[in-house]
């Protein structure tokens, strides 16, 4: 009964990484996007003149991630910076036409599902999830690994190898 139950969550683990591959490969292949591409986007769409820091506290994501991902959106006319007015250190981002373009015709992405489906849930429900899953990272020894809120396949900025070698 035990290698049962062992089979049964690890087909559950191995589905979900599948899940968030082929919707990674989906809107990478409809909209030349990565999930952490989109949603940057979407940010930046929702709110005219936001800054990278804005976006890096929303998405719990690094500055550094946060720029390289600027950086990709600039290099395909999706986003358009600005400097501030009295501050030139502050890049201001707004989406172009292109960009509304790409998000209107992108698949939602799998977190968007996910949110959705969870919010729906009971107080309870949620904390047992939370719980279960933290305890999953802990089994494998991924509690510490830095990770932010978005359902995405492959490094956003970073090589393997320099994810395993953070202290």
């Amino acid at each position: 009964m035990e290698d049962n139950h062992l089979e049964e969550a690890l087909v559950a683990i191995r589905r979900v990484m599948r899940a968030t591959e082929i919707n990674s490969l989906s809107l990478a292949k409809k909209s030349q996007l990565t999930p952490t591409q989109h949603i940057v986007l979407q940010i930046i769409a929702n709110k005219k003149h936001t800054t990278p820091s804005h976006i890096s506290y929303i998405t719990t994501l690094r500055h550094t991630t946060i720029a390289t991902v600027i950086n990709k959106l600039l290099s395909n006319d999706l986003i358009t910076r600005e400097k501030g007015i009295n501050d030139k250190r502050i890049q201001y981002l707004n989406i172009t036409e292109q960009g509304f373009k790409i998000l209107e015709s992108s698949p939602d992405v799998l977190q968007d599902k996910f949110k959705e489906q969870f919010s729906s849930l009971n107080d309870w429900e949620q904390s047992m999830i939370v719980s279960c899953l933290q305890r999953v990272a802990q089994f494998i020894g991924a509690e510490e690994i830095d990770a932010a809120p978005i359902l995405d396949y492959g490094g956003l900025n970073e090589a393997p190898d320099e994810i395993l070698n953070e202290d």
